[in-house]
């Protein structure tokens, strides 16, 4: 069964609370643009991040930068009750900076991950999240500026609550053979991605059979092998597009693409437009680019 408990939009935002009593496993290779905001009322999920594997129990809040890949997955039980906020950066990045001085672009690089609640902050958090959805349900006067407020004391509770080492996180991550595997293969790729080939050469360095490590791999993080390291170098691919002058030929080549036309088929295939038109957009939307720093957008999917 899929309950949809409430499901509410404004500019920019989007919330949802939905219930499901089946083995679902999200279907589609998730990376996008908008920063994202996952809270686990009832039950248990696996929560890939990047190249980690958490445990998200009932009470936990997980907050996921945009452009990071991630999927959630059946972890016990297939019963779980969530609520998810979709966020763009506007208009709430403004309001966010203006209110309370707080970057939201800094603020999701530095916390994403998962936040285990005590019963104190589960209330407060619920109350918070069900207060911004009924906002804008109700849509009475002024109701985007009391929504933002919400989703601006939910940021900073989480701040108040974020440890500066990496206690809580650690805690969190799952602890099964599968899960540490593939996080040790994703973190691999990540520090090496223009330089690792295949799937051979991973299962040779991991000492493992190319068929177990294949099969993993696609069941915790919902990419092939392939496709995983091909996300990481497109992922660099639009940080030099932004921050430097190199030429399309240049990077394509600095990122271990033997082809310029397989890099471009590549990088299409995942942003869903061509590098040089990618440069074009956003050079002109982040100029001046050789005084700004710029973060690129996420790699786009069909969800």
């Amino acid at each position: 069964m899929r309950r949809i408990v409430f499901e509410e939009t404004m500019d920019g935002i989007c919330i949802d609370r939905i219930i499901r009593d089946y083995e679902y496993n999200m279907p589609t290779k998730h990376v996008h643009d908008e920063y994202e905001i996952y809270y686990l009322l009832e039950g248990e999920r696996y929560y890939f991040i990047e190249n980690q594997t958490y445990l998200v129990k009932e009470g936990s809040i997980v907050f996921i930068n945009k452009g990071q890949i991630h999927k959630t997955g059946v972890a016990g039980k297939s019963y779980h009750d969530r609520i998810l906020i979709e966020l763009k950066a506007e208009p709430f990045q403004t309001f966010l900076l203006s209110s309370c001085g707080i970057s939201l672009s800094d603020f999701f690089s530095s916390n994403y991950g998962v936040i285990k609640l005590d019963n104190n902050g589960q209330h407060y958090v619920k109350s918070l999240l069900l207060g911004m959805a009924d906002e804008l349900h109700q849509k009475q006067p002024h109701y985007t500026a009391m929504a933002m407020m919400k989703l601006c004391s939910l940021l900073v509770y989480a701040l108040r609550r974020t440890t500066h080492d990496n206690t809580e996180q650690v805690s969190n991550l799952a602890k099964t053979a599968k899960h540490k595997k593939v996080s040790e293969v994703a973190s691999f790729i990540m520090a090496n991605s223009t330089e690792v080939k295949s799937l051979d050469d991973l299962a040779k360095r991991f000492f493992i059979s190319k068929c177990y490590l294949s099969r993993i791999f696609k069941e915790v993080t919902s990419f092939t092998v392939s496709e995983y390291i091909n996300i990481n170098r497109i992922q660099k691919a639009q940080q030099m597009l932004l921050e430097t002058d190199l030429s399309i030929t240049e990077i394509s080549a600095s990122l271990g693409y033997e082809s310029i036309t397989y890099f471009e088929k590549v990088f299409s295939n995942f942003t869903e437009t061509s590098p040089l038109k990618y440069r074009k957009k956003y050079k002109k939307t982040n100029q001046p680019m050789r005084d700004k720093k710029t973060e690129p957008e996420g790699v786009a999917t069909k969800s």
